[in-house]
Order: C-alpha cells, then sequence, then structure tokens
C-alpha cells in the first residue's frame, strides 16, 4: 500500500505540473530540495525509519501520511501540536485559493513572533507607477522582514512553504511578520506589480502564501472581494468587512496560499484580498511572496495575449497602465472612465477592445 500511495502521489505531482504549462520554474523545486531528498523519504518509508521535520504531510507526496497521527507529532513539524486539525482544504479554483490547516506549530509561531517584537516599524504600500514605497492610511499595521534564511527557524519554515507551493525557495522574497492591533488593517490590493521595473528582480509576484501567528478573538480576517463568500458565512460569525467576500479566519497555525498569476501566464484580478480590521484581541501574521523565478534575476512571464482588433484612427490608450487595468478587469468595472461613450471616448478604449466608442 506504501507503494501504491508513494505512486498515485507522483501521478498527481504530474498532472499538476502538466496543468500549468507557463510555470515552468515550478521544475525548479528538485534543484532546491534535491532530488536526492525524494528517493531517501521513500527509502526511509520502506524501512521503518522515523520521517524528518518537514518530510511529511505534504499531500502524501512520499507517502508518509498516517506515521505523524499515529505518534502525535513532534515540535518543528507541521500539525505538530497536539489535538490541531491538519491538512490541505481547497477554497476556490477560480481564482486558486487553498487553506493549510497546522502548517505551523504553536512553538513555530510564539518563537517568530518573539523574535519580531523589537524589529517592528510601520507597514508601507508600494507605488502602483513607480514601485517605491511609502506609509499609507491603505495599511496600518507593524511590520519587519527576515532575510531568505535568516534563522534556522526561518529557512526551515521556508523550505516547508517551497515543498507545499512546489515554488523554489530563491524564488520568495524574506518572510514579513506583521502585527495588527485593535483598528488595523490592510485595504483589499493586489500583490501583483504593475510598475514597469516589475520583471527585473525574479518576475512579478506568482503567488502568496499568508501564515497566522496568533488568533484574534474578533475581526482581522482575509478576504477576497472578487470571491463570491459561501453560504455557510454569515454576519453571525465573521466582521462586516469581511462579508465582502469570500473571508478566511485568521487561526494560529493556519496558512491561505492564493496565486496573482494564471496558469495561462495571466494576471488573476480575482487574488485581490485585504485585512480586515482587527475587532478584538490582537493578530500577528508572516507573508511569504514568491515569483516567478529566482530574486535577482530579469524573468519576463510568457502569457497568452489574444489577437488584437483591426486597428482604428483615434484608437488609443492615454494612461500608461491602461494594459494593467484592463487585464484586472476595469474595462467592466469602470467603463465610464476607461472605455466612455459613443462619441466621448474614455482613457483606455485599446486596452478595453472599444474601439467602436471612438
Amino acid at each position: 500500500m506504501s507503494a501504491l500511495r508513494t505512486q498515485l502521489a507522483c501521478l498527481g505531482a504530474l498532472l499538476l505540473a502538466l496543468a500549468c504549462p507557463a510555470l515552468a520554474e515550478q521544475n525548479a523545486l528538485a534543484q532546491t530540495l534535491g532530488t536526492h531528498e525524494a528517493h531517501a523519504g521513500a527509502t526511509a518509508l520502506k524501512a521503518g525509519r522515523k520521517l524528518k521535520s518537514d518530510e511529511r504531510e505534504f499531500i502524501g507526496w512520499l507517502g508518509e501520511r498516517t506515521r505523524a497521527s499515529e505518534e502525535g507529532g513532534t515540535t518543528g513539524d507541521p500539525g505538530g501540536t497536539p489535538g490541531r486539525e491538519n491538512g490541505m482544504v481547497v477554497l476556490s479554483w477560480e481564482p486558486r485559493i487553498f487553506l493549510y490547516k497546522g502548517i505551523l506549530t504553536d512553538e513555530e509561531c510564539d518563537q517568530l513572533i518573539e523574535n519580531s517584537e523589537r524589529r517592528l516599524h510601520r507597514s508601507g504600500v508600494s507605488d502602483s507607477v513607480t514601485g517605491a514605497g511609502s506609509v499609507s492610511e491603505i495599511r496600518t499595521s507593524s511590520g519587519m522582514f527576515y532575510a531568505q534564511g535568516e534563522t534556522p527557524l526561518v529557512a526551515r519554515i521556508e523550505r516547508r512553504l517551497a515543498m507545499w507551493t512546489m515554488l523554489p525557495v530563491e524564488n520568495g522574497e524574506g518572510i514579513q511578520v506583521l502585527r495588527y492591533q485593535k483598528a488595523q488593517k490592510y485595504d483589499p490590493h493586489h500583490d501583483y506589480f504593475s510598475f514597469k521595473s516589475a520583471d527585473l528582480n525574479g518576475g512579478n509576484r506568482m503567488a502568496t502564501v499568508l501564515m497566522y501567528l496568533a488568533t484574534p478573538e474578533e475581526g482581522g480576517e482575509t478576504v477576497f472581494p472578487k470571491v463570491k463568500a459561501p453560504p455557510n458565512q454569515t454576519r453571525e460569525h465573521f466582521s462586516e468587512c469581511a462579508m465582502q467576500g469570500y473571508a478566511v479566519k485568521p487561526r494560529k497555525g493556519d496558512a491561505v496560499l492564493f496565486w496573482s498569476i494564471r496558469p495561462d501566464g495571466r494576471f488573476e484580478p480575482g487574488s485581490l484580498h485585504g485585512s480586515c480590521p482587527v475587532i478584538r484581541g490582537e493578530k500577528w501574521s508572516a507573508t511569504k511572496w514568491i515569483h516567478v523565478g529566482r530574486l535577482g534575476t530579469e524573468v519576463h512571464r510568457l502569457k497568452y495575449v489574444p489577437p488584437p482588433p483591426p486597428a482604428v484612427p483615434g484608437c488609443k490608450n492615454t494612461h500608461e497602465l491602461c494594459e494593467h487595468w484592463a487585464e484586472s478587469g476595469e474595462c467592466e468595472s469602470n467603463p465610464g472612465y476607461m472605455a466612455g461613450s459613443k462619441g466621448n471616448p474614455g482613457a483606455c478604449n485599446l486596452a478595453c477592445n472599444r474601439c467602436d466608442l471612438v
């Protein structure tokens, strides 16, 4: 049975890779983790040896799922905190959003918080045109960054996230730890960059992992406004902010993974997300942004582009971000500005394919 589970896990990984041809960077995972680790893990299973810290609990990728539950888990293992629900849940396929319950232990969460508190400062935001950072009321939390692999704990978590996402450690920015106190929040935004130099440092942000380090008493949900809320998400159990869309309650040790780029290489507008205000208690989280390629390299993303419409004299874009706005759905959300009306064209008629209004 162990061999069968291993074969099924490998087949699942192969199918996932085939389903995402535009994400060729995933193939570099073998270089990051080392293909010998997979062989070593399979050999360990056959020999009955206890697997090391992060060799297990990743969707059965080595067929090793039962050993942890039999032994109750160990410190440093995902799901190692006794009594915690553990495993991955698909929240949405369009856009792709996943929840991993218990990916961090209580001890790991507490240690990240303890090591971060003295280094906190006011969080900033990036300018959509230039990419420059600044302080804004859009984001009122406090935060700090760890360098990639800065401590053994950080390195262990980064390897674990690489296993889960199947994206190399080298593609990720340093982990950012954030503290949200009462009324602090982060308004809905995209992690995807729209400024021109976005491809110069590992390409654009492709995926984001949000890890929850502490559970607030009320509020602080992660909300996806462009994703419909499920029927069981009611005002009785969620904040008013959370009812804007699909919401995830912050629970210590859990993590949310969502993708900012679709499998065909295009931007995913549904990745719009925000952190709702904390109503009671304090929220701590850790963010890992993962790029298309290795940080420090220039990566040009391949994406599907439909054939352009026939050229119409006078049909043009009057703003440098028109193509990005159109890709993110603004032609439908804000047609008055983007496309205008007959005889009164908008700012982005060419990008919206509405040259008929010129």
